[in-house]
Formats: structure tokens, C-alpha cells, sequence
């Protein structure tokens, strides 16, 4: 794998949230087959099903887009029963063009799939680029020949993506991006709306289970991506800001950089040499964290627990089992499709969509790890995570 495949397979697992790339074998990590559940769905004002926030959304986030966008909760987005009778009317067509097929990307295509369907919309293509700057331009223009109006999609390069998207923006095909927009293109111009997931929100509710978990008191070892990437960067101040501010009897005694993620075993190791009297070490994604508990297991650590942002089967298990991964922070990978479906539609009917919206994050532990597993896939535990929990 290229080092320029790497940095792109990182930047789109850390954008799209939850299942993160293991770029040490180019694998991902999968939610798992599942019965699909209903009980985290609701229609909403129009009609359409939406999935319910397994807790209270803040009146406010501290989560900001790249150009310093406010987002609003993507349950005010939301098109009355006229306007879905409008887009409906409308017989438009979608094409989803996507960086990668992995998991996460299948959660978000059913959204954005189960939300089209539900308005009429015919998808008339759904591309994968493979993180490959040339085949994702060819995939733009190969659906263009298919005359969509609106594209689903999402941008990893943003300066090589301001010529990708070039031909679907002067065509006039409305644009939907998931976390990453090419840079300079303008909500209400090149493109509807940016919908992405609460950053913010996953580093504080990291912070706070560790604090939970840790009962307010005791030291812990931080892991951070060293990169300048406005996703971790994000994430990474707010656990940060949150533990300083709610549990002054947590010291992060050793903060450690992690530059490449096929050596975050080693960097796991050499904290755990530094600092032995640490009870727990954070890890910036779920892959990071596999490799974490990998050192600790070498290590013959059972005392220390690691926690994580993403939601993916190996820590689920390891989680299920009692083991060492004590919690990982996840999001609303379903509705954050049927959020872009949406905020397509707007675009499609003329109406004024918010520059940004975010899906909301939540902390999975052992307890609440079925629920959490719904909210996020829409699917049930994979059975042997149900089994290891003793869920039904």
C-alpha cells in the first residue's frame, strides 16, 4: 500500500466516523451481518424514517466545518409532507459516488438508498474510487453521462477535488457532500450541504467515559494522530478540554504522537514502559486501538483499559467479553445517509439547505453495546458479539 494510499484510506475512514482502515493489511473493520431493527427509527415530519439519537442532542457543539461552518442537528432537516410530494413529482436522479466500499460507506448507501426510494428518487449509480484521485474523476464524469441530478459524495483531496467536481457544478447537478467539500466551493453555490458527524462530540464523550470509567480519578496515556487534520485535531481538543474541565483528578501523564498507524503497538509499548502506574490509554480510532491492545496483552497488562472513537467488530468483541476495551465513542451511521439523501432533495425542490449538519456521538460500552450497535448499523449484533455479552 502507497504512502499516499495510506494517508487517503486514513483521512476517509476518520471522516466517514465509524468503521476505521486497518492500512497495516488493507482490511476493514465490519459491522457484521444482522437482523435489521426498528425500533431506532421514527418517520419524521414528511414521512421519512429517521433514526432517534440515543441521547439528548446539546443545544450547542463546539464542532466547526473547514471553513469554520456552524452546523445545525440533522433533525432540523426535514422536508414537509408538500415537499416530499414535490421532490416525488419531480421523477430526479441520483448517482452516489463514493471514495471506498467498506462498511461504514454500505451504512451510509442504505440511508441514502432507503431515503431516495422513500422519495421517488431513481439511484442510477453507486461508484467506488478506492481512494484513486484519477478513478474517482472518471467516476464523476461516468456518471454525469447518465444525466443525475443530484450527486451524493464525498471529497478526501480538497484541493485536487475543486477539478473533480468542476464538470458536475457547471452542468448544474446539485451536490451533496459527506465531511469534506473541495475547497473553496460555497454552500448555495457549488454544492447544497456538508453533513458530517458531531467531532466535538466524540472527544467529549470519550473524555467523559474515561472519567466515568475511571471513577474522576487516576493517571492515563493519550495516543494522537501527529498530523494537521482538521478531523482529529477536532476530536482530539475536545477530550482534551473535556477532562481538564470535568475531571481535574485525571492526569494525562503521557501524550504521545502517532504519526504512522502501523506502529501504534509500539507506541503503546513504550508509553506503558514511560509510565506503568497508568489505568487507562486512549487511542485516536478503533484500529489504533486494536494495536493498543495488542501491547497491553504482550505486556501481560489486564489492569489497564483502552478507549476509542469508531464503532468496529474486533474492540466490539473484545468489549463483549469483558476485556480490555472499556468503551468507544460512535455515531449515527444510517441516518448520516439519510441526511445527505435530504439535504439532496432540498437542493432538488429549491429550498435553502443549512450549510452544515451533524449527526450526533455517543458512548458504547458493555452495557448499552446492543443499543448502541442499532443505533449506529441498523442491524443487530453480529452473533458471536451477542453471545460474548450474554445479549439476546
Amino acid at each position: 500500500m502507497s504512502t499516499r494510499r495510506i494517508a487517503a484510506a486514513i483521512a476517509a475512514s476518520l471522516l466517514l466516523g465509524a468503521c476505521s482502515v486497518d492500512v497495516s493489511n488493507d482490511k476493514a473493520a465490519t459491522p457484521g451481518p444482522g437482523t435489521p431493527v426498528t425500533t431506532v427509527v421514527t418517520p419524521d415530519p414528511g414521512g421519512i424514517s429517521r433514526y432517534v439519537s440515543p441521547v439528548a442532542l446539546p443545544a450547542s457543539t463546539d464542532t466547526r466545518g473547514p471553513d469554520g461552518e456552524k452546523p445545525v442537528w440533522y433533525t432540523q432537516l426535514n422536508l414537509t409532507p408538500a415537499e416530499v410530494q414535490k421532490v416525488r413529482a419531480g421523477k430526479f436522479r441520483a448517482a452516489i459516488v463514493w471514495q471506498e466500499a467498506s462498511p461504514f460507506m454500505n451504512a451510509l448507501g442504505k440511508g441514502v438508498t432507503d431515503t431516495y426510494k422513500a422519495l421517488g428518487i431513481n439511484i442510477v449509480s453507486t461508484t467506488a474510487a478506492n481512494f484513486d484521485q484519477t478513478t474517482l474523476a472518471n467516476n464523476v464524469r461516468s456518471v454525469l453521462a447518465l444525466n443525475p441530478d443530484v450527486i451524493v459524495t464525498i471529497a478526501i483531496d480538497p484541493v485536487a477535488d475543486v477539478a473533480t467536481f468542476k464538470p458536475a457544478v457547471q452542468r448544474g447537478v446539485k451536490l451533496v457532500f459527506a465531511s469534506v467539500k473541495p475547497q473553496g466551493y460555497k454552500a448555495g453555490k457549488e454544492y447544497v450541504s456538508l453533513v458530517t458527524y458531531d467531532l466535538a462530540g466524540l472527544g467529549a464523550a470519550t473524555a467523559d467515559a474515561v472519567g466515568h470509567g475511571l471513577g474522576g480519578r487516576g493517571k492515563i496515556g493519550q495516543i494522537y494522530y501527529d498530523a494537521n487534520f482538521y478531523v482529529t485535531n477536532q476530536r482530539e481538543k475536545a477530550f482534551e478540554q473535556t477532562l481538564k474541565a470535568k475531571y481535574p483528578g485525571i492526569a494525562v501523564v503521557d501524550r504521545a504522537p502517532m504519526a504512522d498507524p502501523s506502529k501504534v503497538e509500539d507506541v503503546a509499548s513504550a508509553m506503558i514502559a514511560r509510565h506503568p502506574d497508568i489505568q487507562a490509554i486512549f487511542a485516536p480510532w478503533d484500529t489504533a486501538a486494536e494495536g493498543v491492545v495488542a501491547a497491553l496483552r504482550n505486556a501481560g497488562r489486564t489492569d489497564i483499559g483502552v478507549y476509542t472513537i469508531d464503532l468496529g467488530n474486533t474492540n466490539a468483541l473484545e468489549m463483549a467479553k469483558g476485556g480490555l476495551v472499556k468503551e468507544m465513542t460512535s455515531t449515527l451511521a444510517v441516518e448520516f445517509g439519510n441526511s445527505l439523501a435530504i439535504a439532496g432533495a432540498y437542493g432538488l425542490i429549491g429550498k435553502q439547505a443549512p450549510p452544515m449538519v451533524i449527526v450526533p456521538a455517543f458512548a458504547v460500552t458493555k452495557d448499552n453495546l446492543a443499543q448502541g450497535w442499532e443505533s449506529t448499523f441498523g442491524v443487530s449484533l453480529p452473533a458471536d458479539i451477542a453471545a460474548a455479552g450474554g445479549h439476546k
